[in-house]
């Protein structure tokens, strides 16, 4: 199996985990920069991981089916 197809959702994945964290972390200790607060980076986050799994899943049935 070559894992360098599997670079993007990967990165989709681990971003997306970042954010969701940081999103846990403003919305523990209240914290607001701007317009930004806590339900932002996590809407964002688990929007970056489904995408990334998605890719992930289409990657690998195309590899699957050759």
């Amino acid at each position: 199996m070559d894992f360098k197809k599997l670079l993007l959702p990967i990165i989709f994945f681990f971003v997306g985990m970042l954010l969701i964290t940081i999103g846990a972390l403003f919305k523990i200790l209240h914290w607001k920069f701007g317009f930004v607060d806590a339900t932002i980076f996590i809407a964002i986050g688990s929007l970056s991981v489904v995408v990334g799994s998605i890719i992930a899943i289409v990657k690998l049935l195309m590899m699957y089916k050759k």
